[in-house]
């Protein structure tokens, strides 16, 4: 098994590194979000603040690769509508493996449907309408008075991307670090592009503090482009901070789980970042989840890009499902994004229909 797991470390840094030298190489802000910001509504509702919260579900290894040390016998699917509907996105997270080793695995997809392209319509001829005459503002690429835009020209395309998201627990140095090995497959209109990236996590409890630490794109994560192009991504980092405060009153326990999480980024991504100093940022994020005898949960939270978020659940019998809304800051019209997950427990379906069967 440590044969067959080096082995995998082994070509995904092969693949990378061949990668840049064969290819011509580029350093990119954007390329992985998809990662990011799939997630399930649970995670969403907390601001994705949970690097140091384990609530036991397949996708809480994609905040950090090392709560696959968890034996989770559920399914979990998950919808998201974001800008208007404009965006949608679906993610299947799963767990594979037995005792011995544990593998969750998590299957996301976004896409973005009739994108319109406009470059061709711009008639640019000039202020006189006429080709080849040379006259002022002929080919300046602006329209300008007296050009039209043809609107036989208009076409559109798509944009899709489609996740695969394997995480594993190993030991490194004699501490137990979560891996998270993804994949990326990327279409933009009639262009192709194929990625791998890894991620480690780590978790340390003191007292009844978590103290949780994910390291994403490390050493870098690749996008190779169908034209030999190859973007890549940076690392970034992730501190989270989680401490649960329990009430009893005789049969009654309820949970309040407030958590925190900082991340930095060498990427420049966020020009609205909280501290930024060049091309270095820091957001911090915040959540917090109420949890009332293990049926009923109450979430709110703000996450790392300023949206401030909300949901509930609702378990039972082997079932749990979870909204969550994220509301954008200066709201422009958008609307709310809405994700909505589904639970399902693996025993009870398959008790289910064995007692169907019986009966």
């Amino acid at each position: 098994m440590n044969l067959k797991k080096n082995t995998i470390n082994k070509l995904f840094l092969i693949i990378f590194f061949n990668s840049l030298i064969i290819g011509e190489g580029i350093w990119v802000k954007y390329g992985w979000e998809l990662f990011d910001h799939v997630t399930d509504a649970r995670s969403a509702g907390m601001g994705n603040a949970n690097t140091g919260y384990n609530f036991h579900s397949v996708s809480s290894s994609l905040t950090n690769p090392v709560f696959s040390n968890t034996i989770v016998k559920d399914i979990t699917l998950t919808h998201q509508s974001r800008f208007g509907g404009i965006v949608n996105s679906d993610m299947v997270g799963f767990q594979l493996g037995s005792n011995a080793r544990i593998i969750n695995m998590n299957l996301l997809y976004e896409g973005v449907s009739q994108i319109p392209d406009t470059r061709n319509m711009l008639l640019d001829w000039g202020l006189d309408g006429q080709f080849g005459t040379n006259d002022l503002g002929e080919g300046n690429g602006v329209l300008d008075e007296g050009e039209r835009l043809d609107k036989e020209q208009l076409r559109y395309f798509n944009q899709h991307q489609i996740g695969l998201y394997g995480a594993i627990m190993s030991k490194i140095m004699g501490l137990p670090i979560g891996i998270g090995y993804k994949v990326l497959s990327y279409y933009l209109d009639e262009h192709f592009a194929l990625g791998v990236g890894l991620d480690f996590g780590y978790i340390k409890k003191i007292k009844n503090i978590s103290l949780g630490i994910v390291i994403r794109n490390a050493p870098a994560s690749g996008l190779i482009w169908d034209n030999g192009t190859i973007e890549g991504t940076m690392p970034s980092l992730s501190i989270g901070i989680h401490r649960p405060f329990t009430i009893s009153v005789k049969n009654t326990l309820f949970v309040m789980n407030p958590m925190l999480d900082i991340d930095a980024s060498l990427s420049n991504t966020n020009l609205d970042s909280q501290i930024r100093f060049g091309a270095f940022s820091i957001d911090a994020s915040y959540g917090f989840e109420g949890v009332y005898n293990d049926k009923i949960m109450i979430r709110a939270g703000r996450n790392s890009v300023n949206n401030l978020t909300g949901g509930i659940g609702l378990a039972w019998d082997g079932l749990r499902v979870d909204y969550a809304f994220l509301s954008t800051h200066d709201n422009g019209g958008l609307g709310i994004h809405h994700l909505i997950s589904l639970s399902v427990s693996l025993e009870m379906f398959i008790h289910k229909i064995l007692d169907t069967n019986k009966s």
